[in-house]
């Protein structure tokens, strides 16, 4: 392994942060990530992740990349109660116009809440040799050599200064990276932004047993509407679910409004899993205005010892769960080159943008195919959109289409294995249908969650 400083400073310990810190350890003597919040002790909501008491989706290429960087998590989430399953035969998909076929995507899916996922992850990255984790300490900016052309560390809110041979910039997309970047007389990363104007509803309940089927998650994402549910079994027996939609599109703040929104989805699987359930804690209203993403990469001059990941780059529109499974694939990449030999920004931010950008198509696609969301629109969105209805289609009837599908929107494999001959053949042979009414897939009898849902009660202390 490459030593590669003294310390590195990770600001921010949130996801992003967390598995950043879980690279950098071993390659510096001393890693410090820095969080102006309270960070709990326990699995808790706190003040910096506001999304928090909503739906989390972590894509299977972003738990196996949080498995990497710290080995025996997932273990340990299911240890502790978090069902698991696999992302294609335990997890219902109504994309599309349609129910995906069940098949086997040789990928675990989890249902946890954010805060219990970041209490474990946290846990471990605190546990490692030469990681500690401050909170209630807010930077200010960073420090820099004579001529500017390094990054020497921190400045504190307090006045205080941190030396570091490394500092990677975590803070989340409020970050204020790209001003620090302007007072140092650097040019700022271009910026791309999707005016979504997301917007849900989110409540956690006590489901009867097998109102789900015993799935891990249940997705409801019809292409011709901008509206969308989604159901998570959870940790203590309980299942979030989350109802919304693009241009501000969710239900009002009742009870009412919430479940007849549910049952005005174009699939009534969570609204028909809600009848007779048992709500737990209020309503919690959430609104996204705009994804955004800042083009680190086509910058010609950029400080040493610096950089930016996860939601500092690229912050997603949340109805796609990609947000933490990017930045746990950001800090596999970053390790990758800290085990290469010299940490370059640019090579870095290049790679960080590999990954950033399936994402960003994926989800920037989705949100233009409808004309009143703002964004820049490029004439490769339009033959995504068709192509990608073409695989849904495929994947109603055939499992095989489904299994890639699945693994490609989960991050497992890159999208070209879509584009294979014998795939193709099987996607373009369908034609689109006018629209019609849905038809139900029941769940098959033979799949089976990893770790079954403890329906009826909620462990104390969630």
């Amino acid at each position: 392994m490459h030593q590669h400083g003294e310390h590195a400073i990770v600001i921010g310990a949130s996801m992003g942060g967390l598995a950043a810190a879980a690279a950098l350890a071993g390659h510096y003597a001393r890693v410090t990530v820095l969080d102006r919040d309270v960070l709990p002790a326990q699995p808790q909501q706190r003040r910096g992740v506001p999304q928090g008491r909503h739906a989390h989706g972590l894509q299977p290429g972003g738990l196996a990349a949080l498995e990497r960087l710290l080995p025996g998590l997932i273990d340990a989430l299911r240890a502790a109660g978090a069902p698991s399953g696999d992302a294609a035969a335990d997890i219902g998909w109504y994309l599309g116009g349609g129910w995906l076929a069940r098949a086997s995507a040789d990928a675990v899916g989890v249902g946890l809440t954010r805060p219990f996922l970041e209490h474990h992850v946290r846990t471990r990255v605190a546990d490692l040799p030469g990681v500690t984790i401050l909170d209630r300490t807010e930077v200010a900016g960073v420090t820099v050599d004579a001529d500017r052309s390094r990054v020497t560390g921190v400045r504190l809110s307090t006045g205080a200064e941190l030396p570091a041979d490394l500092v990677v910039d975590a803070s989340g997309r409020n970050s204020a990276l790209a001003g620090w970047l302007n007072e140092l007389g650097y040019a700022a990363p271009e910026e791309e932004r999707v005016h979504c104007k997301m917007a849900y509803l989110t409540r956690r309940w006590l489901l009867r047993e097998g109102a789900l089927g015993g799935d891990v998650v249940t997705v409801i994402a019809p292409a011709a509407s901008p509206q969308f549910g989604v159901a998570i079994a959870q940790e203590d027996g309980s299942h979030i679910v989350t109802l919304g939609g693009l241009l501000n599109s969710a239900p009002a703040r009742n009870d009412a409004a919430y479940l007849e929104f549910a049952g005005n989805l174009p699939e009534r699987r969570i609204a028909d899993a809600l009848v007779g359930a048992q709500p737990i804690g209020e309503l919690q209203p959430a609104h996204f205005p705009y994804s955004v993403r800042r083009r680190y990469d086509r910058l010609r001059r950029f400080p040493a010892g610096l950089l930016a990941t996860g939601d500092a780059i690229a912050s997603f529109n949340p109805m796609y769960g990609q947000g933490m499974t990017v930045a746990a694939l950001e800090a596999v990449a970053l390790r990758e080159q800290l085990d290469a030999g010299p940490l370059r920004a640019r090579t870095f931010f290049r790679a960080a943008h590999r990954i950033e950008d399936v994402a960003w198509k994926i989800s920037a696609s989705g949100d233009l195919r409808f004309p009143t969301v703002q964004g820049r629109r490029t004439p490769d969105m339009t033959v995504m959109n068709r192509f990608f209805d073409r695989v849904l289609l495929a994947a109603r009837t055939d499992p095989d289409i489904a299994r890639r599908f699945l693994r490609v929107s989960g991050f497992v494999e890159r999208p070209e294995t879509l584009f294979r001959p014998a795939v193709l053949r099987r996607v373009l042979r369908r034609r689109l249908p006018r629209p019609s009414a849905p038809t139900p897939s029941p769940r098959p009898a033979d799949a089976r969650v990893a770790v079954p849902v403890r329906a009826g009660r909620t462990r104390a202390g969630h």
